[in-house]
C-alpha cells in the first residue's frame, strides 16, 4: 500500500511563513482536552497541520470530510484562543521576503505581539481538530501497521501526518490550498 505524509506547503519566507499558515497549537496546552489555537485572521487554510500532530480543519471541510467516506476521522472543537488580525494573504507570497517582519524579530511574535480580537474570532467560523487514529509504527523507514487501515492515521514513532491514496486525492481536490503530499 502507497502512503503519503501530509505536511503543510511551504513559503519563500521560512519559519515566518510557516507560523503564518499554520497558527500555533503547540505553544498552549489543551484546555479540558482542546486544541487551543492562536494565529492570524481573517484567513484560515480549509485544512492545515498546526502542531505536531494537529489537524485543524473549517466547518465547511468537517461537513465535507463528514461526507466523505474517509475512514479515520473525528472531530473536536478547537479553542480560538488568540486570533490576531493580519491578513497576511494580500502580501505577494512569491516574494523571497514577507512584507514586513514582526517587531520582536521571531516569527511566533506575528501572533504574540498582537491583541486577540474576539469579533475576527467569532467573523472565522467554528474549526475543527481532525482527530485521527495512531496505527502503527515506522521500523527502518518502513511503516508497520498494527491494526486497521484508516485512510488518515499517525505512527508511533514519527511526527507524521500520513495518509492512503483515497485520503490524499479527496484532500487534493477538497482542501488542499495549503498542503502537499510526499510518498513515505
Amino acid at each position: 500500500m502507497i502512503i503519503y505524509r501530509l505536511q503543510n506547503r511551504k513559503t519563500n519566507w521560512g519559519d515566518y511563513g510557516d507560523i503564518l499558515v499554520s497558527g500555533m497549537t503547540a505553544h498552549l496546552d489543551r484546555h479540558n482536552d482542546l486544541l487551543q489555537l492562536e494565529r492570524t485572521g481573517p484567513y484560515v487554510p480549509p485544512l492545515v497541520n498546526s502542531g505536531l500532530w494537529d489537524i485543524v480543519v473549517t466547518d465547511k471541510v468537517k461537513e465535507s470530510l463528514m461526507m466523505s467516506q474517509l475512514t479515520g476521522i473525528n472531530f473536536k472543537p478547537v479553542i480560538k484562543k488568540h486570533i490576531v488580525e493580519l491578513d497576511w494573504t494580500t502580501w505577494d507570497t512569491n516574494a523571497e521576503e514577507p512584507t514586513y517582519y514582526p517587531q520582536g524579530g521571531e516569527p511566533e511574535d506575528y501572533i504574540l505581539e498582537r491583541e486577540h480580537s474576539e469579533s475576527l474570532s467569532k467573523r472565522m467560523g467554528d474549526l475543527w481538530e481532525l482527530v485521527i487514529p495512531t496505527i502503527g509504527t515506522f521500523s527502518n523507514e518502513n511503516f508497520i501497521f498494527s491494526g486497521q487501515v484508516f485512510d488518515i492515521f499517525k505512527a508511533d514513532n514519527r511526527g507524521y501526518i500520513l495518509v492512503t491514496e483515497k485520503g490524499k486525492d479527496w484532500i487534493e481536490r477538497n482542501a488542499g490550498d495549503w498542503v502537499t503530499f510526499e510518498m513515505v
